[in-house]
């Protein structure tokens, strides 16, 4: 069976778009032959029949927007002053139920924009005024499509050879078998988010284990990259304690958390547009329709269990790494 078969239900090609390289060689990748021709992503990305329909297709366009963003208030920087994200791919093969995406796009169509060369120009112009650094996987998880796009290799390779240019690439993909092909930067940065597995089990619906994800944790710091390990977002739950101080005894007994670049803590906040959609859409949602406090234009856990959380985990990793470099949210 191809690709295309397995992951999706229809693939969709802009017709400006059919003569792209790029798209000639995802459509190659993908082992589809016949893609459907389409005038603009939007005819299938924006249906309002998407809500609520369990099909996926694939679409390849052109970017008609800005291939940068600066980042979001709700995100980290790490330190970096000149942050920004890239939408080069729009949604993700997982399904998290507490993703932000949920409430960014209406179904469970990925666009992938097939001009990343735009995006390459628009960074060489910014990098002529100050550094760059990027979250390349924000709307999506690039390491779980790389046999599809191998835009992860790319952004690799641009940190390589761009001294004033970092990029993040944040996942929750097990696959352990691209760090060893990919040119090794310390400025190309994997970020794994990490979940206790009862998280993983009852909300990231889709995802590799705890284990699985470890492995490629190993797997890319064998190879030399830098690695941010992500507990963000922390999910509460019942017994959350146990749960995330199994997490932390589970990893440290595999990483030494010293040898990690730095470590993201955050409790799950979205903005207030974004979960209002989520909970029309999800109306059962455990975590949709929890009563979170609403603080200038964001959603968050109430402080007294959003400090207990984030507190609680700085014991954790304290307790393994007291050196540890971390970063809170806030």
């Amino acid at each position: 069976m191809s690709m295309w078969r397995a992951l999706f239900d229809n693939v969709y090609v802009e017709k400006r778009t059919l003569e792209d390289a790029e798209t000639k060689r995802i459509l190659e990748r993908a082992g589809c032959t016949d893609p459907i021709v389409i005038e603009h992503y939007k005819d299938v990305f924006d249906r309002k029949d998407s809500e609520g329909n369990s099909e996926r297709s694939l679409i390849l366009a052109h970017n008609p927007g800005k291939h940068l963003y600066e980042g979001a208030p709700v995100c980290q920087s790490f330190g970096n002053e000149h942050f920004y994200y890239s939408p080069g791919v729009m949604n993700c093969i997982y399904d998290c139920e507490y993703c932000f995406l949920k409430g960014m796009y209406p179904g469970r169509d990925i666009c992938i924009f097939t001009d990343i060369g735009e995006t390459f120009k628009v960074l060489d112009e910014l990098e002529k005024e100050h550094p760059v650094y990027v979250c390349a996987s924000y709307n999506t998880d690039l390491n779980a499509l790389e046999n599809l796009t191998g835009y992860v290799e790319k952004w690799c390779e641009r940190a390589l050879t761009h001294p004033d240019f970092s990029v993040e690439l944040r996942t929750k993909c097990s696959r352990t078998d691209i760090y060893s092909k990919l040119p090794v930067s310390d400025r190309a940065v994997f970020a794994f988010t990490l979940s206790p597995d009862e998280i993983i089990r009852r909300f990231e619906k889709g995802t590799p284990d705890l284990e699985g994800r470890i492995r490629a944790v190993e797997e890319a710091m064998k190879a030399g990259f830098p690695v941010r390990i992500c507990f963000d977002p922390m999910i509460y739950v019942r017994n959350w304690r146990e749960h995330y101080r199994g997490m932390m005894e589970t990893l440290t007994s595999r990483i030494d958390l010293h040898m990690v670049r730095d470590i993201s803590i955050g409790t799950f906040r979205i903005s207030d547009q974004y979960l209002k959609n989520m909970r029309k859409k999800m109306p059962d949602s455990e975590i949709a329709q929890y009563p979170y406090i609403s603080d200038r234009g964001y959603y968050q856990y109430p402080e007294v269990v959003r400090l207990a959380m984030e507190d609680y985990m700085k014991e954790l990793i304290s307790d393994k790494c007291s050196g540890a470099r971390t970063f809170d949210w806030r």
